[in-house]
């Protein structure tokens, strides 16, 4: 994309948004990495999730998580920094532009909030929330 012609690319790309302070476009570099890095994580989770409740957890595990709390496994701590970062994503999608209906480049920060609430929010906040910490601590309690 980025190697095209002006006859190519849509017309919002050629046009100089005008967009408030930390607001990120959606067709920028940086999003287009965090997007790829969000999608890596998912994989991530996807796979070594069920993996690890199948294989991994096992009494001693549980004895060793009462010994020194959550932080004493290195995949505990990767599960959390993945849990943080899903967080994250969504403060970002709060503030990324969409392409309306008109192919207009909306930037404004409350169109944006309304159009994450109605679309993906409920989603994403779903696949944030830290489910393992929400059990060990009712183990723990």
């Amino acid at each position: 994309v980025l190697s095209l012609g002006a006859d190519v690319l849509p017309e919002y790309k050629l046009q100089a948004p005008r967009i408030h302070k930390w607001t990120i476009l959606h067709y920028s570099p940086f999003k287009a990495v965090w997007d790829w890095v969000i999608l890596l994580l998912v994989i991530y989770t996807a796979i070594f999730t069920p993996y690890s409740a199948s294989f991994l957890l096992n009494d001693e595990e549980e004895a060793a998580m009462q010994r020194c709390g959550y932080s004493c496994s290195p995949l505990n701590v990767v599960d959390l920094i993945v849990d943080i970062m899903f967080v994250v994503d969504i403060v970002i999608n709060f503030r990324t532009t969409y392409v309306n209906s008109n192919d207009e480049v909306v930037s404004q920060p409350g169109r944006i909030a309304i159009h994450y609430f109605k679309g993906w929010f409920l989603i994403d906040m779903v696949a944030a929330i830290p489910f393992d910490l929400l059990i060990y601590r009712s183990v723990e309690d």
